[in-house]
């Protein structure tokens, strides 16, 4: 009995096991939280690009769709350099990083004009969570891999031109 016992056990075992698949919900708001506790800030002052070590996001796709541009770029290809342009008041961008690997994000907004109000209005992990909002500037642990969001927008909370070209560099 005891011999049947141990040929069972493994058999219930493994037909018990059941694997579960992550889904990428779409949502149509977005939600806002409070900073958390992960993020630091970096001097603005002492950020400068060095053009020679960054990659160029050469893949990366964009949609735009009622005010929203939606850059999808690969995160073997970090660090880079994204060129963008908000013509209108209500725009935002979202970037998608997919395969995400690093601990640590590190992302810059650098607007052409510094009377440019924009900022990371928030970032959202691969588990799913958003947080937010935060400056012009980010440095974020990331607990999982995958696919990490970056929304720029403008900010409520601060005066100044909301149309203009912009960059984003992400490490």
């Amino acid at each position: 009995m005891k011999k049947y016992a141990l040929l069972i056990i493994p058999l219930l075992v493994i037909s018990c096991k059941k694997e579960t698949q992550l889904t990428d919900k779409k949502t149509d708001s977005i939600i806002v939280s409070e900073q958390s506790a992960n993020t630091s800030q970096i001097d603005s002052q002492n950020l400068k690009i060095n053009q020679d070590t960054l990659k160029t996001s050469v893949n990366s796709k964009s949609e735009v769709t009622n005010g929203e541009i939606v850059k999808v770029v690969d995160g073997e290809k970090l660090p880079l350099l994204i060129d963008e342009k908000f013509t209108d008041k209500k725009q935002k961008l979202i970037i998608k990083i997919r395969n995400y690997e690093n601990l640590n994000l590190k992302a810059s907004v650098l607007p052409k004009n510094n009377t440019m109000n924009i900022r990371f209005n928030q970032i959202k992990t691969p588990d799913g969570k958003f947080d937010g909002p935060f400056g012009r500037e980010i440095s974020y642990k990331i607990t999982k891999t995958g696919e990490v969001w970056l929304i720029v927008g403008k900010n409520l909370m601060a005066d100044g031109d909301y149309i203009g070209e912009f960059s984003v560099r992400i490490e």
